[in-house]
């Protein structure tokens, strides 16, 4: 039989013992807990604004595809939240968003930056420029902007540069000859697009694109210039049935990032972006223009079972309708001219690289 007092030294231990055990196991809950919050901070966030609805065709054909492609090609270090519908900036405050880190990368038109740094790209979306080549029109303007880096991107990245479909002129009534637009009103959402509507005898009427079915509606716009998606999307064929198989114009579109989110990167994430997942973008971006535009015909027969039609112009009627479009390309030159660019140089490149690629704008000779 034991004394008491050894056994009461055995219980004593006993009990240590087990509060060792116990605070060692929180320890090692807590140290794993602790890993594992680090291991979520390692986690970069990239966050998008796209001002396109969720079920438009960038999303679907370029931002949820690149979303995917850069957490697989970073293993998981870089995850992409993109918030659509211009939910953090409107299609005209991209630029100032992603400069001032409200959001790291956004997609824009440089339609909306005429006043910008982003100025020279609103060359390729003069009427005419690319003869309306999505693909060329991107391999145009990306030879082009590449000679004006230091002013286009000034304070962000380039992710890309591209062309979503072209624009066709789209009208209520037939388009049976060069003058169809004379005496009608157009919607016209720029002064450049204002003044190629009144160089073809056109009223030159702002409408937001919002309202354009309904201003087509009442008889407020006559004709007007949109891609065939948007046309189709809209169920614009109901109230404006007739267009223009030739396109008119063609937009620019680019992505940009945050300087110092591109900064803050390990130095191999930015060697990744710059060589493979920015220039993904661009070939998203490319594809998704070439995946619209396999639906055009869909668009002809929406044009045709709503009692209307498409118009093609001969090659000389088409010359003589694209001379329409040269105030226009004066009117940029001078104002490249007032912003202190060298308006005619640029415009020359322009010419220059766009003959490289096929592209010959006869009509501004």
């Amino acid at each position: 039989m034991k004394p008491k007092g050894i056994k009461w030294k055995l219980f004593v231990f006993a009990i240590v013992g087990l509060l060792v055990l116990i605070l060692a196991a929180c320890e090692g809950k807590d140290k794993s807990t602790t890993e594992a919050s680090k291991s979520d901070d390692d986690v970069i966030k990239l966050v998008v604004n796209s001002w396109f609805s969720s079920d438009a065709d960038v999303p679907n054909n370029v931002w949820k595809p690149w979303e995917k492609y850069v957490e697989e090609k970073t293993e998981g270090r870089v995850e992409v939240t993109v918030h659509y519908n211009g939910s953090l900036a409107a299609s005209n405050e991209v630029l100032e968003g992603v400069k001032s880190g409200l959001f790291d990368v956004g997609d824009t038109i440089a339609l909306y930056y005429e006043d910008s740094q982003l100025f020279p790209l609103t060359v390729g979306e003069l009427p005419f420029a690319a003869g309306g080549d999505p693909d060329k029109a991107a391999k145009i303007m990306q030879e082009f902007s590449a000679e004006y880096l230091d002013e286009i991107w000034d304070g962000v990245v380039k992710v890309g540069v591209g062309s979503p479909p072209p624009n066709h002129a789209f009208s209520t009534k037939p388009i049976e000859s060069l003058d169809y637009m004379k005496g009608k009103t157009a919607r016209a959402s720029t002064e450049l697009e204002a003044l190629f509507v009144k160089s073809m005898g056109g009223i030159p009427t702002q409408v937001s694109f919002e309202e354009l079915y309904n201003s087509l509606d009442k008889g407020i716009i006559e004709t007007f210039f949109t891609t065939q998606d948007v046309f189709a999307a809209m169920q614009l064929a109901d109230v404006a049935p007739y267009f223009l198989e030739q396109p008119v114009k063609i937009a620019v579109g680019t992505a940009l990032m945050n300087e110092d989110f591109f900064n803050s990167l390990p130095k191999d994430l930015q060697t990744l972006f710059d060589e493979d997942i920015n220039p993904k973008w661009q070939e998203l971006y490319k594809e998704n223009a070439r995946k619209v535009m396999e639906r055009n015909v869909e668009v002809v027969k929406m044009a045709e079972d709503a009692g209307g039609g498409v118009t093609k112009f001969s090659d000389k009627e088409l010359l003589e309708f694209q001379r329409f479009a040269v105030p226009v390309w004066e009117q940029w030159v001078k104002n490249a001219n007032e912003k202190g660019y060298p308006g005619d140089e640029m415009l020359e490149r322009y010419i220059e690289i766009s003959r490289e690629h096929g592209v010959d704008l006869e009509f501004l000779k």
